[in-house]
């Protein structure tokens, strides 16, 4: 058994690689272990250097090496884990870990909080709907998702509002700085390619009046390849630099001078407070959720999504204004510290869990 020195807090996640599941999973750890709750963390996937982080804060991390949704040794693995858990619920984050939740120990469904949800589109099938009856809560990041859930048919007792708290790195990070300066920054994953072209079309705009800036695409994922070869189609092709997987962001963020979040649909929420907190002007695409994070003109920019040159025009604007970029970011830092901390969404995770 595992033992408790308050109530043991247990999550369970499809995978530690760079993402806002995993950003989100760390800053809420750190604060439960700074709490003085013991924590064990299951991962269905393999290490990562975020899963260093997380053993790091003293929590329990345990890998089950899955290759796949039924390999049935990982399965057979996280039955053995969860068995040996003592806590009295589990946080589920993401439906991959659901599943596997559901497949290796099913009694366990009605005892767990299932968030990470994907922000584009729930596929309510059978499974989703018995799933989603029996978990205790599901967590939605924004109120805009809240809503959606409740039109697809869920209790408005069992979605409920979570804001997403999150806290920047303090990693000696082998990363980096981007050589050219000045230059925009867009954060991935890339696992939806239409999501981040406005930031490449949109240097094709920004090159007649601000031929000297440059873009640097940072992360890794499914569709890069789609990405660049959409780059490749572009008079500013040379101006255009992917950094590819990269293990933290903090480096780069410290010397963007403006970071982009150009979403077409529902997400982007944690790269945008981590530009907040670290203190840069953000631009970000007016989408669902995102108002509810971002005031418009005040803690950062918003611009309609799938206009690339509405997107370049917010960013010449805060070019040709330093001392606007400077105000919006002061103010997007201290909303991101006031509204935003992982210290305020870990005490409001623990009221849900309470009640």
């Amino acid at each position: 058994m595992i033992g408790t020195t308050l109530q043991i807090q247990a999550f369970l996640i499809d995978s530690t690689e760079y993402g806002g599941n995993a950003r989100q999973l760390l800053a809420s750890v750190t604060q439960l272990r700074a709490m003085d709750y013991n924590v064990a963390v299951g991962v269905l996937g393999k290490k990562t250097s975020w899963s260093k982080l997380l053993s790091e804060t003293g929590a329990m991390v345990t890998h089950f090496e899955s290759k796949g949704l039924w390999d049935i040794r990982a399965l057979f693995r996280l039955r053995e884990w969860i068995k040996n858990l003592s806590a009295d619920s589990i946080h589920v984050i993401t439906l991959k870990a659901m599943d596997a939740l559901g497949i290796s120990s099913p009694s366990y469904i009605s005892r767990s909080f299932l968030a990470g949800l994907p922000q584009g589109g729930i596929r309510v099938n059978p499974w989703r709907q018995k799933v989603f009856a029996r978990v205790k809560k599901i967590f939605c990041p924004t109120i805009a998702f809240q809503n959606k859930l409740i039109k697809l048919g869920m209790h408005p007792s069992k979605a409920v509002h979570l804001p997403p708290g999150i806290s920047l790195l303090t990693v000696n990070s082998t990363s980096k700085p981007f050589p050219h300066t000045p230059y925009l920054l867009d954060c991935g994953p890339f696992n939806n390619d239409f999501n981040h072209r406005d930031a490449l079309w949109c240097m094709d705009i920004l090159h007649y009046v601000k031929p000297e800036v440059k873009l640097c695409l940072s992360g890794n994922g499914a569709q890069l390849s789609s990405l660049r070869s959409f780059r490749s189609a572009l008079l500013t092709k040379d101006k255009i630099h992917f950094t590819g997987a990269t293990e933290y962001q903090e480096t780069l963020l410290k010397n963007a001078f403006i970071v982009l979040v150009t979403n077409i649909n529902s997400g982007g929420y944690y790269s945008a407070l981590e530009s907040m907190l670290s203190g840069k002007p953000l631009v970000a695409s007016s989408t669902p959720g995102m108002e509810e994070l971002v005031v418009d003109k005040s803690t950062g920019v918003l611009f309609t999504p799938g206009e690339p040159a509405d997107l370049a025009k917010k960013i010449r604007l805060l070019i040709d204004e330093p001392a606007r970029a400077e105000e919006l970011a002061t103010k997007g830092r201290e909303s991101a510290e006031s509204r935003f901390s992982a210290k305020h969404h870990v005490a409001k995770m623990l009221q849900y869990q309470d009640d």
